[in-house]
């Protein structure tokens, strides 16, 4: 049950970004803007997220393999909407099982929904390889991450308010807000890969969101653990997690058997032997051998039952549980799986869908393409932004940003730090909204001879 304090925050969890304020209206438009429209604030969230730019150019980025390959295999999009349907089945679940104590605290299936839908709004095309390029890029301009990208989409970048994103509730924000640590918290950072944050800039945006609970919570929620690593997230945000982990390790291990990349002579053995050290033995009544007959059978419906089972098999294994370190329930409680259970979902998604998919050469080199292709673009840009960018991209709203940069009086890089810091953001921005063939159309464009023309779309 919720304390009376959680009971309180409830209001104000609906509140939108970036005042959090009470709403006299629904962000600048008055009621009647809306008519009978009788959704909830968080059925609003989650109307906004699909009818969104940034949620359609999901369908052209690469969730694991590329997306002009073939049209079996998943991309960003269609995971997003897995990972929406398995968060969905997890609070259902929940919901479903004989006394279970914290119905109330849950997130209705319409917030989890947008939740999981918008958690990879962020991502840039080429995944971890344009992700790794654009941080590189971004090293001494604030950085770039994947997740502190969807923040920034959802609260700034959208067109929906001007300069206010989707106006996002706290709670969808708490949702998506997988690691609580600024970009310049961190006390060192690892040049190879990007540190798991949010972005400087959107420090007052992230105090807000938490500003409804008490301080140890708040102090408590934004520590870093051991390993520089960040130690909590929110209730809904593990749900959308695990989510994200099941449809990760169990339907990109379906694309690399659907395409006849991953054999069973390959990987068939290393699947037995990994449910064996979970202690798996049975999935309902299936036996793992059988299942293991289905998922690699040349009949795809038998295919889609192992699958099927697999993806049961962790919803219902989900469970919440308090971490006692908090005060509100809507931070301490947190969905969670036995360790054994764990073993196995880190089992599939990384000791056989990354190291068997991912890791594969043929996955690698176009991975490298594409962070290939998002570093030279970073470096034409740097080079002569408003030229090649157009000053839309730059200055969205017209509000006569780096006018001396506009007007060639200056480089971006002779900026004051802080304007510096805003110019580069638009460049990454730029970069990270495109998909990867309009990436690597521009690309063309740049580099190659004798490609392109005076009326293409740009």
């Amino acid at each position: 049950m919720l304390s009376e304090d959680d009971k309180k925050i409830l209001p104000d969890l609906t509140f939108r970004a970036p005042s959090f304020e009470e709403p006299k209206n629904d962000a600048g438009f008055g009621k009647e803007a809306f008519g009978a429209d009788t959704r909830d604030p968080y059925q609003r969230d989650l109307g906004r997220i699909v009818h969104s730019a940034s949620f359609r150019r999901l369908q052209t980025k690469t969730q694991v393999m590329g997306t002009g390959e073939g049209d079996f295999h998943r991309t960003r999009l269609t995971h997003s909407l897995e990972v929406g349907q398995i968060g969905r089945g997890i609070v259902w679940n929940l919901l479903a099982r004989r006394g279970f104590g914290h119905a109330d605290t849950l997130p209705s299936t319409e917030l989890i929904e947008a939740i999981c839908y918008a958690h990879d709004l962020g991502h840039p095309p080429f995944g971890h390889g344009g992700e790794r390029a654009l941080y590189k890029a971004m090293y001494n301009f604030g950085g770039f991450e994947g997740n502190a990208q969807t923040i920034r989409i959802l609260s700034r970048l959208e067109k929906y308010y001007r300069g206010n994103g989707i106006a996002p509730t706290r709670r969808l924000l708490l949702g998506v807000l997988k690691y609580p640590v600024a970009f310049g918290e961190y006390p060192a950072y690892d040049l190879r890969k990007p540190p798991k944050c949010f972005y400087d800039s959107d420090l007052d945006l992230v105090e807000g969101v938490l500003d409804v609970f008490s301080l140890a919570d708040r102090e408590e929620f934004r520590r870093l653990g051991s390993g520089n690593k960040p130690m909590h997230k929110s209730l809904d945000c593990s749900i959308m997690e695990l989510a994200d982990d099941i449809a990760y390790g169990v339907h990109d291990l379906e694309d690399g058997v659907g395409r006849g990349i991953l054999r069973r002579e390959e990987i068939g053995e290393p699947l037995e032997r990994g449910f064996q050290q979970a202690g798996v033995g049975k999935i309902r009544e299936v036996t793992i051998p059988v299942l293991l007959d289905k998922l690699f059978s040349s009949d795809a419906c038998e295919r889609k039952h192992a699958i099927s089972l697999l993806v049961g098999f962790f919803v219902v294994a989900i469970d919440v549980a308090g971490k006692d370190a908090f005060q509100s329930q809507f931070l301490d409680l947190n969905a969670r799986v036995e360790p054994n259970i764990r073993y196995l979902l880190n089992y599939l998604s990384k000791d056989i869908t990354f190291k068997s998919l991912v890791g594969r050469r043929e996955v690698q080199t176009l991975e490298f393409k594409g962070e290939k292709i998002i570093a030279d673009l970073f470096a034409a840009f740097e080079e002569r932004p408003v030229e090649l960018m157009g000053l839309k991209a730059i200055d969205p709203y017209g509000e006569g940003f780096a006018m001396d940069v506009v007007n060639r009086r200056k480089l971006w890089r002779e900026l004051p730090p802080a304007e510096r810091d805003i110019f580069a953001r638009a460049i990454s921005d730029f970069i990270a909204g495109m998909t990867n063939p309009y990436a690597e159309k521009y690309h063309r464009r740049l580099f190659d001879p004798g490609f392109g023309s005076s009326t293409d779309e740009l």
